[in-house]
């Protein structure tokens, strides 16, 4: 079969071998559709998160991978025209329902994004920020606090003498774990990373991945990434997507040695994208 018949192939349903835990579902989505005016971006989309563990979302440019992941914490609202349909529920409530907090949601969903995008401040300023919107204000809590989340991040050795230096001032990677560290501050449930090493060097995206295999277990985390190689390395599950339909969603070892659909195979080994 060729490449052209094998990505027309039908792919109504799609092809599910998770590797599950023994802690359940941290965020599920239910028949998730969801449209810019009048064009559809996410087509019937149904899939849980592994509470504790690593899931990553690969698929061309232009799949839905990032709008799916942007929708967890409701990132989309702004943009005009927007339109969805379905459920994604955090725990027992719909995070689309009626009366939702979009702003206590979103403690409970920190982010990380494709650039570093440290505050204009010190180091410890940055990581106790959400904290501080909170209102808190104690400084024994706000120290104990920097200096979790910065020894979470793999990061405290490196800042712990500088902590009222600019963050600005930090190297690429070290300012990417500040991010990091900063989005676990106020101790989420879930962890988003929308292509977190795509601006770093070798060396700063082995740290990063080297930290999401500290944090498994800690958080449960959803990482979008455009390198299949990396997505092999640091997750547990993987979701396949292409033009906003979810092809496949497995155990990663599975879906790399033995995929279900001809959509991920010709994928994964490099035939398109």
């Amino acid at each position: 079969m060729s490449v052209v018949e094998e990505l027309k192939a039908p792919v109504s349903e799609t092809a599910y071998h998770v590797r599950t835990g023994d802690s359940g579902v941290a965020l599920e989505v239910k028949d998730f559709n969801l449209w810019y005016g009048k064009s559809q971006a996410l087509h019937g989309i149904n899939m849980g998160l592994q509470k504790g563990m690593v899931t990553a979302l690969i698929g061309p440019s232009g799949c839905g991978k990032s709008t799916l992941l942007r929708c967890f914490n409701r990132m989309n609202d702004l943009i005009d025209d927007l339109r969805i349909e379905g459920q994604i529920r955090v725990g027992d409530f719909d995070i689309y329902g009626p009366g939702v907090d979009v702003i206590a949601l979103r403690k409970r969903m920190g982010m990380v994004f494709q650039k570093p995008n440290p505050f204009a401040m010190s180091i410890y300023d940055n990581v106790v920020y959400p904290l501080r919107v909170d209102g808190v204000t104690k400084k024994s809590i706000l120290d104990e606090t920097c200096e979790r989340a910065l020894k979470s991040a793999a990061l405290w050795d490196e800042v712990k003498d500088r902590l009222q230096e600019s963050a600005l001032g930090m190297s690429g990677g070290q300012q990417q774990r500040l991010c990091i560290a900063r989005g676990i501050a106020s101790d989420p449930e879930v962890l988003l990373m929308d292509e977190p090493c795509s601006a770093l060097d070798p060396i700063a995206t082995g740290k990063i991945e080297e930290l999401i295999h500290q944090l498994r277990g800690q958080y449960t985390i959803a990482i979008v990434t455009h390198n299949m190689q990396q997505a092999a390395r640091v997750s547990d599950n993987t979701a396949f997507m292409y033009l906003g339909r979810l092809i496949e969603y497995g155990a990663t070892d599975t879906m790399f040695m033995t995929p279900k659909k001809p959509q991920t195979e010709a994928y994964i080994t490099g035939r398109f994208g």
